[in-house]
Formats: C-alpha cells, sequence, structure tokens
C-alpha cells in the first residue's frame, strides 16, 4: 500500500523516514555513484527535505519500503529553481500555489508486483496524480531521467519539456546520465482517462497512521485517506490523544479496556461532531468512525 507522509503525522514515521532516507543513500550514493551526496551517517538527504515535503512511500505487511517519491512545493526552494534552474532553457519552472516538483524517485524492489500486476512505479504514479487532483494541484514539474520519460510517454498525460535533454556528470566523478526537466499538467480527466488505459479501479492507500496504525494492513480508495489527512491537519490534538490512548489499551486488562471502549466511543462520538463520521463509518468499519478504527 501507499503511505502519504506530511508535516501533520510524520512524527508517527519516524522510524520509517529514517530508513528511507537509508535505502536512498544505498541507491543513490552507493549503487549509481552519487558521491556528492554522500554522508557518513549513512542518510541521503538534502536541502529540499523540509517539514513542507511529503513523501510517497510503497511499503509492505512489514513496513519494508519498496518505493518511494517526493513532492516539493514550487514556492519553497526546488530542484528546477535552483541547482538545476539552468537546465530550463525553454520555460521556468513553475512557481504557484498549485504547483510541486517531484524527485528522489527510485525503486527499492523491481521484482514487486501488485494484485494487479503493477509494478511499484505505477503504483507510485497513480497514487500521486490521485492525490494531486483531490489537493487541486495542476502541475508537477521535475528532472527525469531518460530512462523513466518512455514510461511517462505511454501513460495519458500532457507532458511539457523545460527544456533540451542534458547529459550530465563525469566531471567529479559523479555518474554520467541523461534527463530532461519536464512538466505534467494535471486534471481530472487525465486521472480519468489513466485508469480507464489501466484498467485501475482504485489504488489502495494505508491508514496514514505509521506505526500507530494496526498490525494488520488495511487498504482503502484515495478519497478516504485524503479525508483522513484532512482530519488529521484540522485536528492534531484529537489525533495524538486517540493514538496515545490505543497504545495504553493495548498493555490494559480486561475492566480497564471496558474503560477504554467507552473512551473510544466518545472520541467515535467527537469525530462524527468534527464533521468525520456518518457515512464514513461505513467504509471503514460497521461501528467505527474514521480515527478510531485503529
Amino acid at each position: 500500500m501507499i503511505h502519504i507522509i506530511n508535516k501533520h503525522n510524520r512524527h508517527l514515521y519516524l522510524s520509517v523516514l529514517a530508513d528511507m532516507f537509508r535505502v536512498r543513500h544505498q541507491i543513490f550514493v552507493e549503487d549509481r555513484g552519487w558521491i556528492k551526496l554522500a554522508n557518513d551517517n549513512g542518510l541521503e538527504r538534502d536541502q529540499f527535505d523540509t517539514d513542507e515535503t511529503i513523501y510517497f512511500l510503497k511499503l509492505d505487511e512489514n513496513q519494508k519500503i519498496l518505493g518511494g517519491m517526493r513532492l516539493v512545493p514550487t514556492l519553497c526552494d526546488t530542484q528546477l529553481s535552483t541547482i538545476f534552474k539552468g537546465w530550463c532553457d525553454f520555460k521556468p519552472a513553475p512557481q504557484a500555489q498549485d504547483a510541486y516538483e517531484w524527485s528522489r524517485y527510485f525503486i527499492a524492489d523491481k521484482k514487486y508486483r501488485s494484485p494487479a500486476g503493477y509494478p511499484v512505479h505505477y503504483e507510485l504514479f497513480f497514487a500521486i496524480l490521485e492525490f494531486a487532483v483531490y489537493r487541486g494541484i495542476r502541475s508537477l514539474s521535475g528532472f527525469l531521467e531518460a530512462i523513466t520519460l518512455p514510461r511517462l510517454n505511454a501513460l495519458p498525460w500532457k507532458v511539457e519539456y523545460l527544456g533540451n535533454m542534458i547529459t550530465y556528470g563525469g566531471t567529479h566523478g559523479e555518474p554520467k546520465g541523461r534527463g530532461a526537466a519536464v512538466q505534467v499538467s494535471v486534471d481530472k480527466r487525465m486521472l480519468r482517462l489513466t485508469k480507464r488505459l489501466k484498467g485501475i479501479k482504485k489504488p489502495y492507500f494505508a491508514i496514514p497512521l505509521g506505526e500507530a496504525a494496526p498490525a494488520r494492513p488495511v487498504a482503502f480508495g484515495p478519497e478516504l485517506c485524503f479525508q483522513y489527512l484532512d482530519f488529521m491537519e484540522e485536528h492534531p490534538d484529537h489525533t495524538d490523544a486517540l493514538i496515545a490512548a490505543s497504545k495504553l489499551w493495548v498493555d490494559a486488562n480486561g475492566e480497564d479496556r471496558k474503560t477504554f471502549s467507552v473512551f473510544f466511543d466518545n472520541m467515535a462520538a467527537q469525530e462524527a461532531m468534527l464533521g468525520f463520521g456518518g457515512a464514513n463509518s461505513a467504509k471503514l468499519a460497521g461501528h467505527n468512525y474514521s480515527l478510531t478504527l485503529q
């Protein structure tokens, strides 16, 4: 399943994010030879890994990282507005509230296939596209390796080149490569055509609660996942209280669990009053509301 990690639920994914930075170091530094990104602590992170960065990670049932990508708002510094600015020689990279840059795309397990037969990169592409449409993001840009571009061209996406194909590297020990700065325009029609082409009903997302999520993976559709994220952003104290109580419940005895059951019922009622309940509860579980699912 795809996990979406932002500044509002990042504290629930601390060990996962540490693993992600280690995997990135393994892939980009040790395997691909980007020595400029090397770090003695074995973690690969740069100036674009900020509080505003949104991470999309494909995790298995044991929270092993299979692949990932990040989105950076273009009103912040991005690769195309700073270090790769000169590679946008056709037109500048977009900088707007509804424009994001994607980068640090990696696949840690190339053998993986979803139940529908999709490899990791398609699941990540589908997830980011769903997220962009829901959040009103109209533009995704980034510098993509030449090997990745055919995958985009195979999809019904509006891809615009911001500059010529560039051959880079080889001057300071880094690997040589080719790629181009591109921009993808996003809209609902593009999402609909992509789903139709690939026969996708809906990509499934994980509950965005990190290590506090149920031991048994629970997957659901994009809309409900994004509603979770919105709710957690708007009511952080509510979410933290529920997670703290859930951890205590695990070690509680029978009598104490009865007390916690009352607490969870009250939390569910509060969530319903806060706008997350009612019709949503049937999609999650017959008697639960939103975050009380866990």
